[in-house]
Order: structure tokens, then sequence, then C-alpha cells
């Protein structure tokens, strides 16, 4: 039997976090429990949680953020961005996301703490001059994966900021392992609220 798929509700941290950026649109529970591969209870727990806090509204279309949701998401993402599915490393799915003004970093911690989160493999990037590099020698991404860096264009990411790319076995764990790094370096934004939801 998968741990996903225990008797308790389980959900970490990075869950929510994914939660509360696909709210940005109408979306439902079954659609949440296949995307995140969260049991339903958990994901019915999760949401009876956000809607306790009055971040969330639901409707026949679905659950999406209310106002204070909304909020909510623009304050994590003056952090960091939503993940997005950026094709395929390695024959495995892949997700980036950008986080601004990253604090000091090794990307060697970085890929072993994605790793450790069900990645396959991780990417940590800066950008300089427009262009993603590799931070311990400044190569540029589009040299050895032009595909890649083309595809990471469409998280529009600033000067100075890092992308971080990560692939697993499952989109889902791509997703949350992406998260997870984020949260690694940034997880004083997320608010108290959101993060006493896991503990």
């Amino acid at each position: 039997m998968s741990w996903k798929r225990g008797a308790y509700p389980e959900f970490t941290l990075e869950d929510a976090v994914a939660v509360l950026f696909m709210l940005r649109n109408p979306t439902g529970r079954k659609a949440i429990s296949e995307v995140l591969e969260l049991g339903e209870g958990s994901v019915r727990t999760l949401l009876k949680k956000l809607g306790s806090l009055e971040v969330i509204e639901s409707t026949q279309r679905g659950h999406s953020l209310n106002e204070k949701g909304r909020k909510l998401v623009e304050r994590m993402e003056s952090c960091f961005s939503g993940a997005k599915p950026t094709g395929k490393i390695d024959g495995y799915p892949a997700y980036a996301l950008v986080l601004r003004n990253p604090p000091e970093f090794k990307s060697i911690e970085l890929r072993d703490e994605a790793i450790r989160f069900h990645a396959r493999g991780a990417m940590i990037l800066i950008v300089r001059d427009g262009k993603p590099v590799f931070p311990e020698d400044e190569r540029p991404l589009d040299e050895t994966m032009p595909e890649l860096a083309e595809r990471l264009g469409v998280l529009n990411p600033g000067e100075g900021d890092m992308v971080i790319v990560t692939w697993a076995e499952s989109e889902a764990d791509a997703m949350k392992s992406a998260y997870h790094v984020a949260l690694t370096l940034k997880g004083e934004c997320i608010p108290e609220e959101i993060s006493s939801l896991v503990r």
C-alpha cells in the first residue's frame, strides 16, 4: 500500500503551497487529488482547514481563493512563483519556479534537498544578463540545454533571480520538490497560519 493512501489524512506544507497556487483558478477536489497524488481524504482535510482560515470559497465549479486568499498568495509570490511544467529532463517530468532575492546558498545542498523530497534531480540556476546560468561557473544554460532555456522563458525571471528546476518519476513529485527547495530557502515567506496547518 502506498504511503500516500494511508488511513490518516496526510499532507505536507509543499502540498498546502501547491494547492494555494492551484486555487487561483477554480479547481475541483478530484483534480487536486490527481495533480498532487494525494488521497481524497487528505485533500478534503486540507480544503477544510483552508476554509477555516477563510482564504478559499467553494462553489459548484470547485474551490478558489477569495480576496484574503489572493492577498496571501501575492505575499508568497513576492518570494517565489508557482511551479510550472517545463517538459521532460532525462525522460522525467520537470517543473520550475523562480525564487526572488535568493539568499546565500550551495547548489549541491539544494540538489540534495530536492532529491530527499522524491526528485530524481535538480538544477539551480541564477539569471545573469537576462539568461539562466549555472552559478558555479557562470556557464549559460542555453549552451548545454537550449530547449530547456527557451522553455524557462515563460517564467519571466528577473536579473539575479534563482530558477529552480526539478524532475521526478511523477509530475506531483517534480512539482512538490521544486516547492520544497523554495521553502528551504524562503520558508519565512509562508504565512504562519499556513505553516500551522501541517503541525
